[in-house]
């Protein structure tokens, strides 16, 4: 039985005769993205809970977060990939049948088995994690293919950045209401409902895409990526909890320097690698991708505090801190059309500067609640970060593909959310250790929250301070078009 192409043929006038399913195909693809981002905000509002429920430490409730985070910036890079080869249906029904997978597992968690929930949560979380991976690049990789003209396919990808903050925003709501009637493990309920649902739709409607000649994997460049990344992340973790020179701080934190070297020289020997360090030669792409980077480090690992102390210091149930969250995630749905219509006439790089000035002036502002601010002195604070939050996401992804090759632009794209994805698993890492030493030290729980922040605000302005001086001064990418 033969599928039909979205992308087959040229752009015609008129209706194209494959609309139908090129509407399917962007709903699946921006429900694919939105399925993708729920579990990270759902499972952040939820840590006190959890917290409660098993007696994980703060180390043992960074690497709920994380156990997501690491697989899925792993599996980014690869994803593309496997999409041009095996073709992009079975890649998004191979993401969305791992993300079941990985929500029923975590929902087999159960606080009556205290030995056992938190690992079992973590395995879910992985399992899921790798199907995010693999669903981030596919999901775009499906409005390209459904939408071959350039110019219409902007505003596309602009329903996928909505489906992205949407997600975001609506996690809290859904583990928080959840809390409400159930035990912990359902928070995974939405998720896994919502991703059975896709795989229902895709299974009858998605069509597959043609395999593109000359690609394969990179299999040593995908090992040694995933083995830094975790190893890394797993040293800064067991450092805070253990102390800098344990056994498994230094064994995780030398193994992943040694992993990322390898990565270097195997990305440097391959002839077809899964990423060009070539493309680092603009500096305009190197800045965005530090931004990125950053990014996600202050949205995840800024959530991932404002959870704990709402829940630990405010004394507030996961349905309370989901609705507060909303001043941060909600604004989104709003600032990012607005934000993406300022790029048709500023730099997208300056557009990323300011919101990587915004998000740091919310961050501090925060620095100065306490258990006792109010639901609308708190709601304007968040305003003010979720502001340059949906700036920074918006901005990051032109500002990549903008400043490399066109001949590199989908290598840009993985690259940049490979990027970003990092920088999601070392928020909670580095700033719950923070966090922890802080606690550890004496410090109040208000005083070790506002050291953390402020540690997030110095790297925010960092980048800011990158990206200025890089738009100021780089007047065309590096590298030939």
């Amino acid at each position: 039985m033969s599928t039909p192409r979205a992308t087959a043929g040229a752009p015609q006038s008129g209706v194209p005769a494959a609309s139908d399913n090129a509407v399917a195909t962007v709903a699946l693809a921006v429900l694919g993205i939105f399925v993708t981002y729920v579990p990270i905000t759902s499972v952040s509002v939820a840590l006190t809970t959890i917290g409660h429920a098993t007696g994980a430490s703060t180390s043992a409730l960074q690497w709920v977060s994380d156990a997501y985070v690491i697989p899925m910036a792993a599996a980014v890079l690869s994803a593309g990939v496997f999409g041009d080869i095996y073709g992009r249906r079975r890649v998004y029904l191979l993401g969305m049948l791992l993300t079941i997978l990985g929500g029923l597992t975590a929902a087999s968690s159960s606080a009556g088995l205290d030995d056992h929930a938190l690992q079992l949560l973590w395995a879910g979380q992985v399992i899921a994690g790798v199907g995010a991976g693999l669903l981030i690049p596919t999901t775009l990789a499906l409005i390209a293919q459904a939408v071959p003209d350039v110019r219409a396919r902007g505003r596309f990808i602009g329903l996928w950045s909505m489906g992205l903050v949407a997600g975001l925003a609506l996690g809290p709501i859904f583990s928080g209401t959840v809390l409400e009637v159930a035990d912990w493990p359902w928070i995974y309920a939405p998720s896994t409902a919502l991703a059975v649902l896709a795989t229902l739709v895709a299974l009858r409607l998605l069509p597959e895409s043609a395999p593109v000649e000359g690609r394969r994997l990179d299999w040593p460049g995908q090992l040694s990526a995933t083995l830094a990344i975790a190893c890394s992340i797993f040293g800064i973790i067991e450092g805070g909890e253990k102390g800098w020179g344990s056994a498994e701080a230094v064994a995780g934190l030398a193994i992943g320097a040694v992993a990322f070297v390898v990565f270097l020289v195997v990305e440097r020997r391959s002839d077809a690698p899964l990423m060009d360090l070539a493309i680092f030669r603009s500096p305009a792409f190197s800045a965005s991708g530090f931004a990125g980077l950053v990014a996600m480090f202050s949205i995840v690992g800024g959530m991932f505090l404002l959870s704990l102390f709402l829940g630990y210091v405010q004394g507030l149930d996961a349905l309370q801190i989901g609705l507060r969250l909303l001043f941060a995630t909600g604004l989104g749905v709003l600032v990012g059309p607005l934000a993406a219509r300022l790029m048709q006439h500023v730099k997208s790089l300056h557009v990323l500067t300011l919101g990587l000035l915004s998000s740091a002036a919310g961050l501090v502002a925060l620095t100065s609640i306490t258990a006792e601010t109010g639901v609308w002195d708190l709601g304007w604070r968040l305003a003010l970060f979720g502001f340059g939050n949906t700036t920074m996401m918006t901005a990051v992804t032109t500002a990549a593909i903008s400043s490399a090759p066109i001949r590199m632009a989908g290598m840009a794209v993985a690259v940049n959310t490979a990027l970003r994805q990092y920088g999601a698993a070392l928020g909670p890492a580095i700033l719950g250790v923070v966090f922890s030493h802080r606690l550890a030290g004496g410090a109040s729980a208000e005083e070790a929250f506002g050291a953390a922040l402020v540690t997030n605000v110095m790297v925010l302005l960092l980048a800011a301070l990158v990206c200025g001086y890089v738009a100021r001064h780089e007047e065309h990418p590096s590298l030939s078009r």
